[in-house]
C-alpha cells in the first residue's frame, strides 16, 4: 500500500487541467441562491462528465435500487466477473446524475468485466441531509443483499466520494473496499486546508456557511455521516484515495489516508502534480488516469 506522487505529463491531461483550474480560480459573484447559477453550475459540471467518451461494448439499463434510480453498466458479452461497483456520482451535492456518467462508468465496466451500478441520488438544495446518505446507504445495502456471493466495491469522487466514505462507515464490513478520488471530508472547518488551496475560490472562504446552506442544513457539521473526518475508521474495508497535490482538498484526502493508517486500514494515496480536482474521472480519457483506472480495479479485485 502506501504513498506514491505521480506527475500528470500527458497532453491530454495538461490541457484538461489548464481550463479547469482557470474555471475554478476565476472570480465571480456567490449566487448560490440563484436558480439561474444552479441551473448553469449544473449543466456546466455535467458537461465535464459527458466529456469522458463510452467505452465500446458497454450496455446501460435503468434500475431501481431502493428509493432510488440507477443505472446498471455491464459488458455485452456478459460480465467476466460476478462482483460489483457502485458509483456515487460528484458534484458539490447539487449536480451530476447517473446518466452523465456514462462515460466513466462504462469504462470501470470494460476495466473491470464487473456491473457498474451509478446510484441518483437526491440533489440539494430540493434535499438536503440525511436524504442522499440514506439513499446511497439504503441503495447499497439492497444490491449487498441481493447479491450474497458478491465482492461490493463502492467509488465515488468529490462530494459522491463523501457519501461513499460516509456509506462505508455505517457498512463497514459488508463492503469490500473503497476507492476516493478527491474526497471532501470535512464540513466543519476543523481541517486545516491552507497547506495547498490553490484551484478553488469556495475551499478558501471555508466549506461550513456554504454547505450548511446547500446540503446538512440545520445538523451538526462534526456528524460523522456528514463529515466523514469525524467518523470511526477501526473496520472499513481498503481505501485506494487519489487527489492532486494543489487542489483544495489535497488536505482531506491525505487525512483520510493518515486515519486509515492509524485505524490499522489497509490503504494506498496516489498524489498527481500537475492535475486537477476530481481529475480521476477521465478515466480513459489520458494516459495517466487509464493507468489509475486499471490500478484501482486490481485493488478491488485482490482478495
Amino acid at each position: 500500500m502506501g504513498k506514491e506522487i505521480r506527475e500528470a505529463v500527458s497532453p491530454e491531461m495538461l490541457k484538461k487541467s489548464s481550463r479547469i483550474r482557470e474555471l475554478l480560480t476565476k472570480p465571480r459573484k456567490e449566487m448560490r441562491s440563484s436558480k439561474i447559477s444552479l441551473y448553469l453550475t449544473r449543466y456546466a459540471i455535467n458537461k465535464l462528465y459527458r466529456s469522458v467518451p463510452r467505452a465500446e461494448g458497454v450496455s446501460f439499463l435503468k434500475v431501481k435500487t431502493g428509493k432510488i434510480r440507477a443505472i446498471l453498466a455491464e459488458c455485452k458479452d456478459g460480465s467476466k466477473s460476478s462482483d460489483i461497483i457502485v458509483y456515487i456520482h460528484g458534484g458539490a451535492f447539487m449536480s451530476g446524475n447517473a446518466s452523465v456518467s456514462r462515460g466513466y462508468i462504462s469504462c470501470l465496466a470494460k476495466h473491470s468485466g464487473c456491473r457498474v451500478y451509478s446510484l441518483d441520488y437526491s440533489l440539494s438544495p430540493e434535499v438536503k441531509y440525511p436524504v442522499a446518505f440514506e439513499e446511497c446507504v439504503d441503495a447499497v445495502s439492497i444490491i449487498i443483499r441481493d447479491n450474497p456471493d458478491s465482492k461490493i466495491s463502492l467509488i465515488g469522487d468529490s462530494a459522491g466520494a463523501n457519501l461513499s466514505l460516509a456509506t462505508a462507515l455505517k457498512l463497514k464490513s459488508q463492503v469490500s473496499s473503497v476507492i476516493l478520488n478527491s474526497p471532501v471530508i470535512d464540513f466543519s472547518d476543523t481541517i486545516d486546508r491552507s497547506r495547498s488551496n490553490q484551484d478553488s475560490v469556495v475551499v478558501k472562504k471555508g466549506l461550513k456557511s456554504s454547505f450548511e446552506k446547500l446540503y446538512f442544513g440545520g445538523h451538526d457539521p462534526k456528524d460523522p455521516f456528514i463529515s466523514p473526518y469525524f467518523g470511526d475508521y477501526e473496520g472499513l474495508p481498503p481505501v485506494f484515495i487519489t487527489c492532486d497535490i494543489d487542489e483544495g482538498l489535497y488536505s482531506d484526502g491525505l487525512t483520510v489516508y493518515e486515519k486509515c493508517e492509524a485505524a490499522g486500514v489497509p490503504v494506498k494515496l496516489i498524489v498527481m502534480k500537475g492535475a486537477f480536482h476530481a481529475f480521476a474521472v477521465m478515466a480513459d480519457s489520458a494516459p495517466e488516469t487509464a493507468k489509475l483506472m486499471s490500478e484501482q480495479v486490481a485493488f478491488m479485485k485482490q482478495p
